[in-house]
């Protein structure tokens, strides 16, 4: 994946508004410092999200973003979001691909 389409500015939306205030785990007694860049999003060593959270982030990051990813399944998941890091990658892409559309 090109890393150079990293936007720190995507990461911490997609960590802040997105991944700790749209799935609220405030309440679940996790704090926003928990979540790193490359935290696994997925992984039991990391905020071990189910299946449910990751279509609620994929979603939440299409409509924050206004991109939209055209097949949403594992294999994407692990290739394309499971880490902050590596999501903001992919959402920089798309937004690049996009403007030069």
């Amino acid at each position: 994946m090109n890393t150079s389409a990293f936007s720190p500015e995507v990461a911490e939306k997609i960590r802040n508004v997105v991944i700790f205030e749209g799935l609220e785990l405030e309440e679940l007694g996790i704090e926003l410092e928990e979540i790193e860049l490359d935290t696994m999003l997925f992984e039991e060593t990391g905020l071990d999200l189910d299946s449910v959270d990751a279509l609620e982030v994929l979603a939440g990051v299409q409509r924050e973003f206004c991109v939209t990813f055209p097949e949403i399944d594992s294999d994407f998941i692990a290739t394309n979001a499971s880490t902050v890091r590596q999501l903001a990658t992919t959402v920089s892409l798309h937004l690049e691909a996009s403007a030069a559309a």
